[in-house]
C-alpha cells in the first residue's frame, strides 16, 4: 500500500513536471505568436517545481528532502512573475514590458521566492508523517514567511486577473471565447493553492500547486495554438452592423467571405456565399478599395431605380488583433450613385453660366433659367415672371411651352398680372425669401393640367423664378432645392450684370455726349473767342495812339481785361482737353526755377503794395508742360485777390526730395477754414467764391492731376495770420 501510494504521487508530479517542461518547449518554438515566449517561461518552472516534488515524495529523508523543498518553493514564487508578463503581452500591453522592468521584475520575485526557501530549508521544523501509505515532511509550524509571499504573490495574480477580465470586455477583443479559457485555467493554480494552504490534501506535505501550473499552461497552449479560436467570426456581430442601409462585408486573411449584412445581399444575388473568396462575386473591389478608387459592380448587380449603374465609395479597415496583426478586414460600400447624378447636375449648371455670360437682355437670361429648370431638373411646369417697376406688378415674362398649355395658351399666362398682396409669388419677390407654393386652385377646371406644388425663389429686384413637377411629383427634396436654389442665384447675378451693363452703356453715351459738348466748348474757345479777343485787341492798339488823359486810362482798363480773357481762354482750353482726355503733346521737364522767377517779377510790378518774399533758389525741373505758369500765377492771384491786409505779402519757400518738388505759397490773409480746405478745388465753390475772371483754384486742381502732383492749403505754422498753399510736382528726373 504504501509502495502504491508513493509510485502514484511521483508519477503524478514527474508527468506534471515533464508536461511543463514539454509545454514550455513547444511554446518557445511558436515564434510566431507574441504570447509564446512568456508562455514558455511560465510552464516552465512549474514543470520544473513538479520534478522536485517528485523527489521529495521518492526520497522523504530529512533533512535531505529540505532542498528539494526548498527550490520547489522558491521555482513556484517566481512563476506569478512570468504570469504578468504573458498577461500583459496577451493583452496587447507589450509596450508596458521594457527589458529594464522585466528584469527588475523577475529580480524582485525571485528575491521573495528566496526568502519564502528559507523556511523549508532552515527555519520551519518538519517531520516526516506517513498519510494512507504516503511518507512525506510536514512542516510542523508556519512561520510570518509565508504570510508575507501570500500578500506579494497573490494581489499580483489579483492584478493579472483584472487585466485579463478588462480585455474579455473589450470592443478590440477578437477572441472572446479564447480569453474566457484562459482565465478559467489562470484559476486552476490559484484554486489549488488556496486548498493546500487550507489543508485539504490527501496528504499535508504533498503541494501539487505545480502540477496546477502546468495544467494551466496546458490549456493556454492548447487556446493560443491549437484549438481554433483564431476566427474573427465572433466579432462579426459587433462590427457588421445589421441595421446599416451601407452593404458590408467581412473577409479573413484570404480574402475570403466571412459575414455580410442584409444590405450586402443584392451584390450577391440575394445569396451570402459563406467561405467564398470575393472576387469571384464582385472582381475588382480588392483593387478598388486598394487604389481607393470608387468601385462599380458587375453586370449581375442591380441598377438603380432611374436605370443607372451604381456606384460605390468603399471604406476598408483591416482587422487586428491585440498583437496588431491583421486577421482580415471589414469593407463597407457606400453607395454614392445618388451623389455622383447630383455633381453631373451641378457641373452642368456650372455650364449654364457661361451661357449666362452670352445674354444680352433680362428676356434671354430668364429664357436660359426656364430652359434649364424644363431640360436638366426636369421640371416641365417652370417659368419666370419680371417686376414692372412702372405699374408695380410682376409679370410672366418666360415660360416652358407645357406651363403655357397648362393655362391654355401663350396668350392666358401673359394674363396672368401678379399685383401686390398675399399672392405666393408676391411674398417671394417682396421678402427676398424662397417658398414652398401652394398648388393654384382651379375650382372651375379651366387648367387642363394640375400643376402640383411649386418652387419659388426671388430674383433680386427682378423677378420671381418658378418651378414645378405636376401633380404627381413625390415632393422636393433638399437637393432640389439646392439645385433650384444655385439656379436662381445664377439667374440674379446674370440679370444684374445685364442690368449694370445697360446701365454702363447709357453711362458710356453720356459721357460721350459731354466729351462732344468739351470738344465744341474748347473749339469756340479756340477759334471764335481768341479771334474775337485778337479783334479787340488790335482796335485797343490803334486807340492807345490816339487818345490820352481819362480816355488813354479807359483803353488800358480795355487792355488788361482783354489779356485776362486771353489768358482765361487759354486756361479754360487747357483744361478742357484734360478733362476729355485730348491733351496736345506729352508732359516734359519745365524749368520750375525759371517759371518762379517770371511770375514773381510780374506780380511785384504790377502791385505796388504787395511784397513776395522767394527763398527758393536753384530748383530741379518738374515734370509738367507750358501751363505750369498759368498755374503758379493762379495761385499768387488768390492769394492777392483775397488778402484784406493793408499790406499784403506773399513767401515763397520750397523744398526737394528724390522724387518731387513741393513749393509752399504762404500769404498773410484770413485763412481758410477746415470744411473749405476739403472742397476749395472743387469747380462749384471755386467760380461761386471767387469774384475775379477765370477758373481760379480749380483750374490748378485740374492742371495738378494732370502732371500726377497734388495741391492742398495748410494754415501757417508760424503763428501769423493767413495759410500756405502746398503744390507738390514730380521731378522730371524721378520719372522712368
Amino acid at each position: 500500500m504504501e509502495l502504491t501510494a508513493t509510485l502514484l504521487a511521483g508519477t503524478v508530479l514527474v508527468i506534471g513536471g515533464v508536461l511543463g517542461l514539454g509545454v514550455g518547449y513547444v511554446a518557445r518554438r511558436q515564434r510566431d505568436h507574441p504570447a509564446a515566449g512568456p508562455l514558455s517561461m511560465m510552464a516552465i518552472p512549474p514543470g520544473l517545481a513538479g520534478l522536485c516534488t517528485a523527489g521529495v515524495v521518492l526520497a522523504p529523508q530529512l533533512p535531505a528532502a529540505r532542498v528539494p523543498l526548498a527550490a520547489a518553493t522558491w521555482l513556484l514564487s517566481v512563476t506569478p512573475a512570468y504570469f504578468l508578463l504573458f498577461t500583459l503581452v496577451y493583452t496587447g500591453r507589450r509596450d508596458l514590458i521594457t527589458t529594464r522592468r522585466r528584469r527588475l521584475l523577475v529580480a524582485f520575485y525571485g528575491i521573495v521566492g528566496a526568502v519564502a526557501m528559507l523556511e523549508p530549508l532552515v527555519l520551519a521544523e518538519a517531520t516526516v508523517r506517513t498519510v494512507d501509505g504516503l511518507a512525506l515532511p510536514v512542516i510542523e509550524s508556519r512561520t510570518r514567511i509565508v504570510l508575507v509571499v501570500l500578500l506579494t504573490v497573490y494581489p499580483l495574480i489579483g492584478v493579472c486577473f483584472v487585466l485579463l477580465g478588462r480585455f474579455l470586455i473589450s470592443p478590440r477583443n477578437m477572441y472572446r471565447r479564447q480569453t474566457a479559457v484562459i482565465m478559467l485555467a489562470a484559476s486552476t493554480p490559484v484554486v489549488g493553492s488556496v486548498v493546500f494552504e487550507a489543508g485539504f490534501s490527501p496528504h499535508p506535505g504533498l503541494n501539487l500547486t505545480g502540477v496546477f501550473f502546468t495544467v494551466e499552461a496546458i490549456i493556454i497552449a492548447l487556446a493560443l495554438f491549437r484549438v481554433d479560436f483564431l476566427s474573427v467570426e465572433p466579432v462579426a456581430p459587433d462590427i457588421v452592423l445589421e441595421e446599416m442601409d451601407d452593404p458590408v462585408i467581412v473577409l479573413d486573411e484570404s480574402d475570403a467571405l466571412i459575414d455580410a449584412n442584409p444590405a450586402a445581399a443584392p451584390l450577391f444575388d440575394g445569396q451570402t456565399p459563406i467561405g467564398t473568396p470575393i472576387d469571384q462575386y464582385l472582381p475588382g473591389l480588392l483593387a478598388a478599395a486598394a487604389a481607393g478608387e470608387e468601385y462599380v459592380p458587375s453586370e449581375r448587380v442591380a441598377m438603380t431605380d432611374g436605370g443607372e449603374v451604381e456606384v460605390y465609395d468603399l471604406n476598408d479597415t483591416p482587422i487586428r488583433d491585440q498583437y496588431d496583426r491583421d486577421r482580415g478586414s471589414v469593407v463597407v460600400l457606400r453607395d454614392v450613385s445618388l451623389q455622383k447624378r447630383r455633381e453631373r447636375t451641378l457641373a452642368s449648371l456650372q455650364s449654364v453660366s457661361q451661357q449666362f455670360l452670352g445674354a444680352e437682355s433680362r428676356e434671354e437670361v430668364m429664357e436660359i433659367a426656364v430652359t434649364t429648370a424644363d431640360e436638366l431638373l426636369e421640371y416641365p411646369y417652370s417659368g419666370a415672371m419680371a417686376y414692372d417697376a412702372d405699374e408695380n406688378v410682376l409679370r410672366p415674362a418666360v415660360f416652358t411651352d407645357t406651363l403655357a398649355e397648362a393655362f391654355g395658351g401663350a396668350d392666358t399666362i401673359v394674363s396672368q398680372v401678379v399685383e401686390p398682396g398675399d399672392n405666393d409669388a408676391w411674398q417671394v419677390f417682396e421678402s427676398g425669401e424662397p417658398m414652398l407654393g401652394k398648388p393654384i386652385e382651379d375650382p372651375e377646371g379651366k387648367l387642363p393640367a394640375e400643376l402640383g406644388e411649386s418652387l419659388l425663389y426671388p430674383l433680386g429686384d427682378h423677378g420671381v423664378l418658378g418651378i414645378s413637377a405636376g401633380s404627381d411629383h413625390d415632393g422636393f427634396s433638399d437637393s432640389d432645392r439646392r439645385f433650384v436654389g444655385t439656379l436662381a442665384t445664377t439667374t440674379e447675378n446674370a440679370l444684374d450684370r445685364v442690368q449694370k451693363e445697360r446701365e454702363l452703356r447709357e453711362s458710356r453715351e453720356l459721357v460721350e455726349t459731354r466729351s462732344e459738348q468739351l470738344r465744341f466748348f474748347n473749339s469756340a474757345l479756340r477759334h471764335d473767342l481768341l479771334n474775337g479777343l485778337m479783334v479787340v485787341q488790335g482796335h485797343v492798339d490803334r486807340l492807345d495812339a490816339l487818345v490820352d488823359g481819362e480816355a488813354a486810362d479807359r483803353v488800358k482798363t480795355i487792355d488788361d481785361w482783354t489779356q485776362d480773357l486771353a489768358r482765361m481762354a487759354k486756361e479754360v482750353r487747357s483744361m478742357t482737353q484734360t478733362v476729355a482726355g485730348e491733351t496736345d503733346g506729352e508732359l516734359e521737364a519745365v524749368d520750375l526755377t525759371e517759371v518762379l522767377t517770371e511770375k514773381v517779377e510780374k506780380f511785384r510790378r504790377g502791385h505796388d503794395a504787395l511784397t513776395i518774399t522767394d527763398e527758393t533758389g536753384p530748383l530741379p525741373p518738374v515734370r509738367a508742360d507750358s501751363m505750369l505758369g498759368s498755374v503758379v500765377e493762379n495761385v499768387f492771384l488768390n492769394a492777392v485777390e483775397h488778402n484784406d491786409s493793408e499790406t499784403p505779402a506773399i513767401d515763397v519757400t520750397a523744398s526737394v526730395d528724390a522724387e518731387s518738388v513741393t513749393l509752399r505759397i504762404g500769404d498773410n490773409g484770413p485763412g481758410v477754414g477746415d470744411e473749405r480746405k476739403e472742397v476749395i478745388f472743387d469747380e462749384t465753390v471755386t467760380s461761386e467764391a471767387s469774384g475775379s475772371v477765370g477758373f481760379g483754384l480749380y483750374f490748378v486742381g485740374v492742371m495738378l492731376e494732370r502732371y500726377g502732383g497734388d495741391v492742398w492749403f495748410e494754415d501757417r505754422d508760424d503763428g501769423r495770420d493767413g495759410v500756405v498753399a502746398v503744390i507738390e510736382l514730380p521731378r522730371a528726373d524721378a520719372v522712368a
